[in-house]
């Protein structure tokens, strides 16, 4: 059953494309608790390759986490951390 609100965070549709030009400018957070910032922006087609340009799914989104599903069934696809602040050793 599709869950209808997750606290906190906003629901979105977007294609592949509309997703990939919505966090050009984030880094990717990652560690046990997503503490640590990477120092490159996301890298799409290298780390999240599942995310077709041409597909539509649906988003959850706050300010800090991305939860992108399965349009269709709901089926999580990926969850990442991330943070549109540039950090200090950012190597762009």
């Amino acid at each position: 059953m599709a869950r209808e609100v997750y606290n906190g965070y906003e629901e979105f549709y977007m294609t592949g494309s509309e997703i990939k030009n919505h966090f050009k400018d984030a880094y990717p957070c990652y560690g046990r608790h997503h503490e640590r910032v990477a120092g490159y922006k996301m890298d799409f087609s290298k780390y999240y390759p599942k995310i077709k340009d041409d597909i539509t799914y649906r988003l959850f989104i706050n300010e800090n986490f991305c939860k992108v599903m399965d349009k269709e069934t709901d089926k999580e696809i990926y969850f990442f951390g991330y943070t549109l602040e540039k950090p200090k050793w950012a190597k762009e």
